[in-house]
């Protein structure tokens, strides 16, 4: 039985008007979101992870510019199928998918919350503006959200400001604000990254005991390999605005075949082998504005092929109907055999 796509990228080319110019920094993205799973969005900062995510709730900067070829599709809980970038983007229907169909946590909760208003008053506000609810209505559905969310004394803490609460229990708090409007899709930008490990294993179980009570379909976004094994279903792993590796977390994981996925593996601690040196991925990631021509990989492959990387993009290849890679290594071996 194939599984109900939710959410589909679909040839997603964004770039940044600035005064240097037009900086490219999404180049052709593919992916999809399928009910009831997770999908992992992988890649160093710069990868373009956030900007992606964004443009499903429109709320990158003004001078954001889209291609023409580009379609990011939300089927709705009623079954409508919604390209969110044809809608204006102050339109009635964006703010009612933003928040309402699409739920967000956001890196820093601190940043996401006003300082000046209560926590409650800004959950108050938000179930109302995206359900049909009295005010007090809202306030016991908010205190029954900071309940689930595993933060105690939820009667007190609904009227305390941002500023009052521990930086775990501000993620918490956060998480019951992005699902108080019952979202079908929820998209958690680096939600646990300014979190100690033990706060963070709590919050990454808080998201999988949710997730199986709403049925709700979750991309996150890290750079944390390890994290994302532990949370997603199928992994997306992005370089310089192209997804590289795209299959499910099983496949990549037990058998990566770009040279950049290899590298974020090895660069993870081996719990094993902790006297083991780590071995990071070689150099920096360019700089849009300096994209590299061909694969953006090549200027830091220790695999690239002299003359191929640098002045051709790989295609994608499908190894399994869950795993497909773009590099020119398996398009060589194919043309080999």
């Amino acid at each position: 039985m194939t599984a109900e796509t939710i959410l589909s990228f679909e040839n997603l080319d964004v770039s940044f008007k600035t005064d240097e110019g037009m900086i490219k920094v999404l180049d052709g993205v593919s992916f999809k979101l399928e009910k009831g799973r997770t999908l992992g969005l992988v890649g160093e900062s710069g990868s373009g992870k956030s900007v992606s995510t964004r443009c499903a709730v429109q709320l990158n900067a003004r001078n954001i510019r889209i291609g023409a070829g580009s379609r990011i599709v939300l089927t709705e809980q009623d079954g409508t199928q919604t390209d969110v970038l044809s809608l204006k983007p102050n339109s009635r229907k964006i703010r009612d998918i933003r928040g309402g169909e699409i739920g967000m946590i956001f890196q820093e909760p601190m940043a996401s919350f006003s300082p000046v208003y209560t926590i409650g008053n800004q959950m108050v506000e938000a179930i109302r503006l995206h359900r049909d609810a009295s005010k007090k209505q809202a306030r016991e559905l908010a205190i029954e959200m900071l309940r689930k969310v595993g933060i105690s004394s939820p009667e007190q803490r609904i009227d305390q400001y941002p500023g009052e609460l521990s930086g775990g229990m501000r993620q918490r708090a956060m998480i019951a604000l992005a699902l108080s409007t019952n979202p079908n899709v929820l998209i958690a930008d680096e939600p646990t990254t300014a979190l100690d490990v033990t706060i963070q294993a709590q919050v990454l179980d808080l998201m999988r005991s949710l997730q199986q009570e709403l049925e709700m379909s979750i991309i996150f976004i890290t750079h944390d390999l390890g994290v994302v094994s532990q949370v997603a279903h199928d992994i997306a792993v992005m370089y310089l605005g192209k997804v590289v590796e795209y299959g499910s977390t099983k496949e990549v994981l037990k058998n990566p075949q770009h040279p950049y996925t290899q590298g974020l593996l090895k660069a993870l601690p081996n719990v094993d082998h902790l006297e083991d040196r780590l071995s990071p991925v070689g150099g920096d990631i360019p700089s849009p504005l300096e994209r590299p021509t061909g694969c953006p990989f090549h200027t830091r492959c220790p695999q690239a092929i002299s003359g191929l990387c640098a002045s051709s993009m790989p295609a994608p290849t499908q190894l399994t109907d869950k795993h497909e890679v773009s590099c020119h290594l398996l398009t060589q071996q194919e043309a080999a055999s």
